[in-house]
């Protein structure tokens, strides 16, 4: 019974990433090539829009600004195209251990962060 229990835990974290890669997959084989056009810094990124660690910390403090004194929550931040850009940006943006999840999914770094 306990290995069962032990199965059981394990597999819940592989099914919540692939509940997070299917509709990536899904939106990659509808276009193959990511779309690089520039968005509004305030703007929430596009599904498909590719950033740079400049853009992903002016993100971050636009919404900052925007939101004073609420409870921190998980926020889309978009794709990144090294994992060297997901790091400058939450470091410049004054992110935390454990305030960061990405993956490599298709050539990019799909990035939430916890603010």
């Amino acid at each position: 019974m306990n290995r069962l229990r032990i199965h059981a835990l394990a597999a819940a974290p592989i099914a919540l990433l692939i509940g997070l890669a299917v509709p990536a997959a899904a939106a990659a084989a509808e276009d193959p090539q990511p779309n690089t056009t520039k968005a509004a810094v305030c703007d929430a990124p596009a599904r498909d829009a590719v950033l740079t660690a400049q853009e992903g910390i002016a993100l971050k403090k636009c919404s900052d600004s925007t939101k004073a004194a609420q409870p921190k929550t998980w926020h889309w931040m978009g794709n990144y195209g090294s994992v060297y850009d997901v790091a400058n940006a939450a470091n410049g943006g004054g992110i935390g251990a454990g305030e960061v999840i990405t993956q490599y999914l298709n050539g990019l770094y799909p990035t939430f962060m916890f603010y």
